[in-house]
């Protein structure tokens, strides 16, 4: 029997008692001998390491590897008409039988006969949990405990699937949502649970759900793995104790750190840019957006091409696996850089007729508003609102209490009052840490941003990081190169906040400062008075 992995510090003879365990074999109706499992978990206890093993269809084992914490790297295959037949269990030395999302997609990639996590602790075995493909290719999971797994008929379960009635072992599907985990750094004394809120906030608009969290000191950060050895350690148990699907990080990751997290943890990586992106390919619905969302993302995968291994291979779908598709995340360099060059062309296409219709517009001699803000600030509302108490029918649906709600531009003709007619325009919302490359990537829809005579700033008031937001609008605002514009400040959800001293300290701070609330349905004539006095 062939063992790879990491036997660094393992004895020879050690190495033997593994390789003995070939000699037993599986009965066709067994999960796994009990000797075998005996000289895995205490093996497993032994070196605090995962132990994978390969079985035949006819219940010989035929290989095994060893690895560090909660992966260990699935054995290479000959050809996939061997995998189909073969069942893969490893054990979790930290006592979780749980599958990671990577086990999964091997299951399904691999077209394994089954795949099984097997639950260690301090020399105890705590659980099963098997996963095999049902008929129409989807995996079903059985849990399985220390009590019942020896009277656990592998081959009848195999064969009726779920429809197995007379088991009293527990089946379960793996759940519609995802789950995620959060990881960020802090910045010394830095309190970071509102950097964490608003990731958590992102994830959910990406459609995951967030299972618990982990921050460290920036100061201990470590270059190849993001975070020093002992919290990674820590993240692997949290993870499997979570049963997390995705690891997000709230800073931008190099690819070896990508790397090293992937292999390390067993999961899909994400970073922030990564999350923003998927949330983008959800909510464009214009060709020009969608245009922009599959070239931002194409040009942030391109440096990770060759760093990335068991992310490009993920067949699962879910958040960061949108707008391109899986085909065009799985390009070389050569055709990805192709793929790009088409894009940029197309996209200019769409920009010369934007040109055109907005060159159409400035012969109409009217001024250009922009809106701006951070994301959910209310500047979908407001539109909204100034269409309806302008006399219009409003065409525009009520912005959505999530982050990025509005991606695509909307500009609309409204006449203020006899002498005041304006174009109005609803811009994508801003958020903290942009990266550059986004903003170059969407500036045919910041355009709107640039063109606008005046802008309207519009601040969730009631924020406890308002102050925060309206400096991340200021920085892009001065990196968009619209700093010297006329701004007016709408200091929305005042009907929120109870201390009427933060607001009059706040609207001292801010320029042209109007206190409302756009969802009580505030009068807007305040703002539409200092606007025309700033137009004349």
């Amino acid at each position: 029997m062939e063992i790879s992995g990491d036997l660094s510090g393992i004895k020879a003879s050690q190495l033997r008692d593994l390789k003995k365990l070939s000699e037993y074999q599986t009965g066709r109706d067994d999960l796994i001998h009990p000797e075998i499992l005996s000289g895995l978990i205490r093996l497993t206890q032994l070196w605090n390491r995962e132990i994978c093993i390969y079985l035949s269809r006819s219940g010989l084992l035929i290989a095994s590897a060893v690895g560090k914490h909660a992966t260990v790297t699935l054995l290479p295959l000959k050809g996939r008409s061997q995998s189909k037949h073969l069942r893969c269990l490893h054990t979790h030395p930290n006592g979780v039988p749980r599958l990671s999302s990577l086990d999964f997609s091997a299951l399904t990639s691999l077209k394994l006969e089954s795949m099984t996590a097997i639950g260690v602790l301090r020399g105890e075995l705590t659980g099963f949990q098997l996963a095999y493909l049902t008929s129409d290719g989807s995996p079903y999971v059985v849990d399985l405990k220390p009590d019942n797994w020896n009277k656990f008929n592998y081959f009848e379960s195999q064969q009726e699937h779920y429809h197995n009635h007379n088991s009293q072992i527990k089946l379960e599907s793996k759940p519609d949502k995802e789950r995620a985990f959060l990881l960020a750094l802090q910045d010394g004394e830095q309190e970071v649970s509102e950097n964490l809120e608003e990731l958590a906030e992102l994830a959910d608009t990406a459609g995951v759900e967030v299972v618990g969290q982990l921050v460290q000191p920036r100061r201990s950060s470590q270059s190849r793995s993001f975070i020093g050895s002992g919290k990674l350690e820590e993240l692997v148990h949290r993870i499997q104790e979570t049963r997390a699907d995705v690891l997000i990080s709230d800073d931008e990751l190099s690819p070896s750190q990508l790397r090293t997290l992937e292999m390390e943890t067993g999961l899909k990586i994400l970073d922030r840019t990564g999350l923003i992106l998927d949330i983008f390919a959800q909510r464009a619905h214009s060709r020009e957006g969608k245009l922009q969302v599959e070239l931002a993302q194409l040009k942030h995968l391109l440096p990770y091409l060759t760093g990335q291994g068991q992310t490009l291979s993920r067949l699962g779908g879910g958040i960061g696996s949108r707008g391109p598709g899986e085909t065009k995340l799985e390009l070389d360099r050569r055709r990805m850089r192709q793929r790009i060059n088409l894009l940029d062309k197309e996209l200019k296409l769409v920009l010369q007729h934007r040109e055109i219709q907005r060159r159409q517009r400035a012969k109409s001699g009217l001024p250009m508003i922009a809106l701006v803000g951070y994301t959910n600030a209310g500047k979908t509302t407001f539109m909204k609102n100034a269409m309806e108490q302008a006399g219009f029918r409003s065409d525009i649906p009520s912005g959505e209490n999530k982050l990025f709600a509005t991606l695509d531009p909307i500009v609309r003709r409204i006449k203020l009052t006899p002498s005041l007619e304006i174009l109005l325009s609803d811009t994508v919302g801003f958020i903290r840490k942009l990266p550059t490359q986004l903003l170059k990537a969407f500036l045919a829809t910041l355009e709107e941003v640039q063109q606008a005579d005046i802008l309207i700033h519009v601040l969730d008031v009631s924020h406890p990081q308002a102050l925060q937001q309206a400096e991340t609008v200021h920085e892009i605002l001065g990196q968009l190169e619209c700093h010297d514009k006329p701004v007016i400040t709408l200091l929305n959800k005042v009907d929120k906040v109870h201390d009427d001293e933060e607001i009059s300290r706040i609207a001292q701070l801010l320029p042209y400062s109007i206190p409302l609330s756009l969802k009580r349905g505030d009068s807007l004539a305040p703002i539409w008075n200092v606007l025309e006095s700033l137009l004349e």
